[in-house]
């Protein structure tokens, strides 16, 4: 897997063995052009369940400021670490949480302008809603939530959304807070 665009294009990106199911190209690049034309990739980036980052890393690439990167796995974290060195070499400010999704969002005090939420196939959808209002929380005013699901069954709560996508199996969604 690659960076696809921007500073950082073509730098690989290593994949966890397991538990990963990294967005396709296809995907991402369908995503990451709507965001440009909403410019929204730029400052604050959380990249929850971010298994290898790479939508993360992408946005970083791409113009973002800062980068979050949370997930629960430790070969995740392992590959995440890796993956993040050319980027804080290049001097891009990248940090790293070791923490299941739920538990970073309630206790993280930063506000964010771009939030990456691709869980695990197979989670259900109140606890996918109750991420989704935790992430909402740390959203700043006009920022964007995209969320990539198995299912259709997202409760944006307090957020428009301003683009679906499917790619097989999988639903994208942008979603907006509005200011």
């Amino acid at each position: 897997m690659r960076v696809i665009a921007g500073e950082y294009k073509n730098t690989e990106l290593e994949v966890p063995k397991k538990g990963t199911r990294p967005t396709t190209s296809k995907l991402k690049e369908s995503v990451f052009s709507s965001l440009e034309s909403r410019g929204a990739v730029k400052g604050r980036v959380l990249d929850l369940f971010a298994g290898s980052g790479a939508l993360g890393f992408e946005a970083l690439s791409r113009g973002a400021g800062a980068l979050t990167l949370v997930d629960c796995s430790r070969e995740a974290i392992k590959c995440l670490k890796r993956n993040a060195l050319p980027f804080k070499k290049g001097g891009k400010e990248v940090e790293i949480f070791g923490l299941k999704a739920e538990k970073f969002l309630e206790s993280c005090g930063a506000e964010f302008d771009l939030i990456f939420l691709d869980p695990p196939y197979g989670m259900e959808g109140e606890e996918f809603g109750k991420i989704l209002s935790l992430s909402t929380n740390l959203l700043s005013p006009g920022g964007y939530i995209v969320a990539e699901r198995e299912k259709e069954d997202f409760l944006p709560s307090g957020l428009k959304a301003v683009k679906i996508m499917k790619s097989g199996s999988t639903t994208c969604e942008i979603l907006l807070k509005e200011a």
